[in-house]
């Protein structure tokens, strides 16, 4: 390919070997063809690595309140003296002293903020409903407890309307589960 200037033309030319001009505006265009798919290149893989990013945020976000989960679970396991508060409290709340009670609030609370913040992951499709039925079914058996709904009869204004409407159904309509009053067969 070589450079032609023809004298008195406005236009640069380019003769391939085989005898066919290429003029700047076509060369431009080309450039611009190329341009435009860099672009287009370039976009795909920022679109990817956006979809990579969050779905890393919504594993890190959800493995952060499993972890939340877990901590409460564990706390009733290393602490047998709030597990018996746990036990009795939400079976009578008559039954604990004052101190008492403030423990057994305090883990009840806790329990319905964590519950409130999974299922914040769930409604925003961060959390897989196979993972959330599991989750779901633990909020309702404790829901029914005797003293997780006098809890939430005087706590439920401290969570989201959303997650109130989630969990007052369970409040209002399920017989009580009897779950750590009984026990196992040997």
């Amino acid at each position: 390919m070589a450079l032609v200037a023809c004298a008195g033309s406005r236009h640069v030319r380019w003769a391939a070997g085989n005898g066919n001009i290429l003029n700047w505006e076509a060369a431009g265009a080309i450039g611009e063809i190329i341009g435009a798919l860099g672009v287009i290149v370039s976009l795909v893989y920022l679109a990817s690595q956006i979809r990579i990013q969050n779905r890393e945020s919504r594993l890190a976000a959800v493995s952060e309140w499993t972890n939340q989960w877990n901590a409460f679970s564990v706390s009733f396991a290393e602490h047998p003296v709030l597990s018996e508060i746990w036990a009795r409290g939400t079976q009578d709340l008559s039954s604990l002293n004052p101190t008492e009670v403030v423990q057994f609030y305090a883990q009840v609370g806790r329990f319905f903020r964590v519950a409130e913040g999974l299922h914040e992951q769930f409604t925003d499709g961060r959390l897989d409903p196979k993972t959330w039925r599991g989750f779901e079914r633990t909020v309702q058996d404790i829901a029914s407890l005797p003293g997780a709904k006098v809890w939430w009869a005087r706590r439920s204004h401290w969570h989201s309307d959303s997650f109130a409407g989630f969990v007052t159904p369970f409040i209002d309509s399920r017989d009580p589960q009897r779950m750590y009053s009984e026990r196992e067969p040997s």
